[in-house]
């Protein structure tokens, strides 16, 4: 390639990139947006990159009216094989129309096989998969200006996700030439079940001899991945010489721009920015609440205020010390000024029901069956609750409640399994309260302090909802009628904490020294899928990741567990012991007690994984975090040793292996990799891992932990940025779209249900923090539980060891429930 002209290096060409259905597609919106950037303007990413699927659009739609506005192309990566016409979509048509207009296109992963393919390679499958293990790459492309590599050391670093590759033999060297090949080892699975390192040296990346045609096997995305953004450049740069001065500065025209698919160019919720006034104000009161161990605190004050509540909602940051156990909420669904949102999938019906302090038995606001996706219309309900006024940090009242994993049907467009949860039937898909009062702990402050909190309706008038276009009349009995009513509620709660502190410390002392009543393991567990069954379908699992259907499978086996008829949970109370025992055995900061007395159903859950938390800073910018967890290892028992010291040292070494292990690390990686896209889908290219593969230990078992961030679009809405990311890549796997299909056939199409779906909280101040249910109890009745547990299948998997990494899992709940039985 020629040197680029010096009158047009500040020329911005326009991308068109398409979205084979993978996971990784918006980090490779992430390059393009930001090497753009560098340039002598900087352009809103929409006006410069246009993103669609492989069949969004018929062929002579994507020719006629999007290529005109386009310099050239990027093909994302995928499942499947490019020889398949659902997997590839219109990219053979583009790779066409690269080389006869020499419009400059890149093919990362099944792109690159795509163009190799079309132009006579053959495409094979690997004898050792590769996915998420990093390895080197040497290229002979030189390193001179106008090069793919221009920049990039001879020998670098990538991650690779795939089970095809070109094949060397037969190779068309008259029309394709190599560029790049694969050196070193990679890991795989031996005979003996251990994993082993093999030779690799495929082929890596290649260009066509006539046309500016260029394809990579590994992925220059990859938050792992050396020079990605040096490489995305120098695809820049061999642009620019096909650009014109006039072509760069148009822009993708505005009615072009929209048929993207990222969220950048669909409102999808309004800014809380954009909200000129509020339906509702907020009363407040703090105490200081000095004086006794803060891991209790939140037990102890919950059960005060909340004992003999029918309905608590109990959001606990039950983990003394972590960082991430900033707050706990303390709140009811049983409220004059309340309501309850459920929604049924399968009929798409709305039903909004009011719970009184002194009944179980509700009273129905409305009911709707409605015409758009329920996170649409929890957007739209959300939107109408704000509190503009309310101080930015953490919870001021507003919605708390879960979405089952099912409600994954209204965002990828898979079926609600054929067959049900019998036994889960008492709880809804989504189910969500309006808290109008609530006490929220600050745990970071020294001593902790609660905040006493109230909604006050401001007038008589609808909240906001005609102005959203819906009609909720149910809206404006919401919150206290005046500030004189929430004064009084907030006046009377300070009263009687102050009066508890007086007391609590010396009964504090004598609760410490309360301990757990042991016995023999006599609760059964029933699997939905035996022993057997699940090694079969993990078999099976590898089968798709060989076939390069999936990079990475999450699959996960139900428990279901009888209660005897003298532990049944029948009420709020039985339902509080239960998870009592959960906490002290296993607490974790996300942890959750959530009881709907109507239903005799509820949640219990000590979920140590954040899914998403939304802040707002002091300049109103709207800041996301996910922190997915992927590598999990059971801690030694302290029992086994003469000493803590000797505990000590082993411990350190099992979390050292999880930190080292290549199996975990992979896992993690590919996990990560796909909430970044999920969040640049939502940030417009804007993401950051401030923290990757971190280790975190909790009361059983140390986990791999990696923390993402990005400041979000404007227009896109809490609730609507949760649907984007949903359901939890941590719990499906990647690609996420052909992963979950896969996982349904694997796990029978057995419902999930609330597990591995999320948990948590819209707050009336645009904030909102959701976990991920795991590690978690589902009461699915007065005589049943449900335990979910699973883990991340990749080609390295060893089936033995995945089933006993359920048996981790379930070890960490499990306990708790005995202790409950035993002491009933």
């Amino acid at each position: 390639m020629p040197y680029i002209s010096e009158d047009k290096r500040s020329l911005q060409p326009r991308t068109l990139l398409v979205d084979n259905y993978d996971s990784y597609t918006f980090n490779l919106l992430q390059l393009l947006v930001q090497q753009q950037q560098t340039g002598t303007h900087v352009y809103k990413q929409d006006s410069r990159v246009l993103t669609i699927r492989n069949d969004q659009y018929p062929w002579p739609v994507v020719r006629d009216q999007i290529l005109p506005h386009i310099d050239n192309i990027v093909i994302s990566p995928g499942p499947g094989t490019p020889g398949r016409a659902g997997d590839f979509g219109i990219c053979d048509e583009l790779i066409r129309y690269a080389a006869e207009t020499r419009c400059p296109l890149l093919g990362v992963c099944l792109g690159h096989q795509g163009i190799a393919r079309l132009y006579g390679a053959h495409i094979y499958q690997c004898a050792v998969p590769v996915h998420g293990q990093t390895t080197h790459v040497i290229h002979m492309d030189g390193s001179k200006e106008g090069s793919l590599f221009a920049g990039v050391p001879e020998r670098f670093t990538v991650v690779r996700y795939h089970s095809l590759a070109v094949s060397t033999t037969g190779f068309p060297h008259d029309e394709l030439q190599v560029l790049a090949c694969a050196t070193g080892t990679v890991a795989t699975l031996g005979l003996a079940g251990q994993l082993e390192d093999v030779q690799t040296n495929e082929i890596m990346a290649l260009r066509h001899k006539r046309y500016p045609i260029f394809g990579v096997q590994f992925h220059p995305e990859s938050i792992a991945s050396e020079y990605g953004a040096q490489i995305l450049a120098n695809f820049t740069n061999i642009t620019r010489e096909f650009l014109t001065k006039k072509a760069s500065e148009m822009g993708i025209q505005k009615s072009v721009a929209q048929m993207s698919i990222v969220y950048a160019n669909k409102p999808t919720g309004r800014p809380v920015a954009s909200e000129k006034k509020s339906h509702y104000s907020l009363a407040t009161a703090t105490v200081d609440l000095p004086g006794f161990p803060v891991d209790n605190l939140g037990g102890r004050l919950q059960k005060f205020l909340y004992g003999n509540d029918p309905m608590p909602l109990w959001l606990d940051s039950a983990k003394s010390g972590d960082a991430n156990s900033s707050q706990s909420v303390l709140a009811s669904a049983a409220s004059a000024h309340g309501a309850t949102v459920r929604y049924n999938l399968q009929t798409k019906k709305v039903t909004v029901l009011r719970f009184s302090e002194l009944s179980t038995q509700p009273t129905v606001l409305a009911t709707e069956t409605i015409g758009i996706s329920f996170w649409e219309w929890m957007q739209q309900a959300v939107d109408c609750t704000r509190v503009i006024e309310a101080p930015t940090h953490g919870f001021r009242c507003g919605w708390i409640g879960y979405f089952a994993y099912e409600m994954k049907a209204e965002i990828i467009g898979t079926k609600q399994s054929a067959i049900s949860n019998e036994g889960e039937k008492g709880l809804p898909d989504a189910q969500l309260s309006f808290v109008d009062r609530c006490v929220v702990i600050d745990h970071k402050h020294n001593p902790p302090k609660a905040h006493i909190l109230a909604i006050v309706a401001k007038d008589s008038s609808p909240s906001g909802a005609e102005s959203h276009g819906i009609s909720r009349r149910w809206m404006d009995s919401l919150g206290f009628a005046n500030k004189a009513g929430a004064d009084q509620w907030i006046d009377q709660t300070v009263r009687s904490i102050e009066q508890w502190l007086e007391s609590a410390i010396t009964t504090e002392r004598k609760d410490n020294n309360k301990k757990l009543i042991d016995g023999e393991m006599t609760v059964l567990l029933e699997p939905a899928l035996s022993r057997a069954n699940y090694i079969a379908a993990i078999d099976q699992a590898k089968k798709y990741i060989a076939q390069g259907e999936s990079y990475e499978i999450c699959l996960t086996n139900k428990f279901r567990i009888a209660l005897p008829e003298q532990s049944r949970i029948s009420c709020a109370h039985d339902a509080s012991k239960l998870y009592t025992e959960m906490r002290a055995s296993n607490p974790a900061p996300y942890g959750a007690l959530l009881w709907y007395a109507d239903l005799c159903a509820g949640i219990a859950s000590c979920s140590p994984e954040r899914f998403l938390r939304i802040t707002v800073d002091s300049n109103g910018n709207r800041l996301a975090e996910m922190k997915p967890i992927k590598g999990t290892v059971r801690r030694p028992e302290r029992l086994q040793y003469l000493s803590e010291e000797e505990w000590a040292v082993h411990d350190t070494q099992s979390a050292k292996a999880l930190q080292e292990s290549v199996k975990e690390r992979a896992e993690n990686l590919m996990i990560v990799d796909l909430i970044r896209h999920d969040l640049n889908a939502i940030s417009g290219g804007c993401t950051s891992v401030p923290r990757l593969m971190a280790i975190e230990s909790y009361q059983h078992v140390h986990q791999m932990v990696t923390t993402v961030e990005a400041q979000m679009n404007g227009t896109v809405g809490d609730v609507m940025a949760l649907a984007q990311c949903f359901p939890p890549g941590s719990m499906t796997g990647a690609p996420k779209i052909r992963t979950v299909r896969l996982i349904e056939k694997l796990e029978n199409h057995v419902q999930r249900n609330v597990y591995s779906g999320c948990l948590g909280y819209f707050s009336t101040n645009g904030q909102a923090d959701w976990s991920v249910v795991i590690r978690t109890a589902v009461i699915s009745g007065p005589d049943e539980l449900c335990v979910g547990a699973g883990g991340a299948l990749t080609i390295l998997s060893n089936p033995d060891e995945e089933w006993a990494e359920v048996e981790t899992k379930l070890c960490s709940v499990l306990p708790a429930i005995q202790h409950y039985v035993n002491a009933n």
